[in-house]
């Protein structure tokens, strides 16, 4: 589950703090980070095998109740996932074949994955950590919220 991120400390999005995203209700922003999280943004650790993606985090500017995973068993039945695959990593490309990102069933927000570029006509975030293989250069999260 995402978590609120300050400089003093992680807490569970169900604590319920308060920020200067906590009530945004702009439009939805996601960003990623190959090194760290993002301070006053609401952040999802994506833990990996792969090399690099022990530190990497996707972020947003307020809580949508976002998750991840790194196994299938991991998307609960009260969740919509959408499955983070990359079939041309080499050597083992089952380690990028089970990653998914989750939202509540309820949720307004629809997520995309494409592992072949941005998706034409919608806000996409680049998932490209510089330690990566060249194979994960077009890999990109999109989302439409309704």
């Amino acid at each position: 589950m995402a978590k609120w991120i300050d400089n003093s400390s992680f807490s569970h999005a169900a604590n319920n703090r308060t920020g200067p995203f906590k009530l945004n209700n702009g439009p939805l922003q996601f960003r990623f980070d190959a090194a760290s999280h993002i301070n006053g943004w609401w952040c999802v650790r994506m833990f990996e095998l792969t090399p690099g993606w022990d530190n990497n985090y996707l972020c947003t500017n307020r809580d949508i109740g976002l998750s991840w995973g790194y196994r299938p068993t991991d998307c609960p039945t009260s969740a919509k996932c959408v499955v983070l695959s990359e079939p041309t990593y080499a050597p083992e490309p089952w380690l990028w074949a089970d990653n998914i990102l989750c939202l509540p069933t309820q949720s307004n927000i629809e997520l995309v994955w494409s592992y072949c570029g941005a998706v034409t006509g919608l806000p996409c975030v680049h998932l490209y950590d510089p330690v990566s293989p060249v194979a994960f250069l077009d890999n990109y999260i999109c989302w439409k919220e309704h």
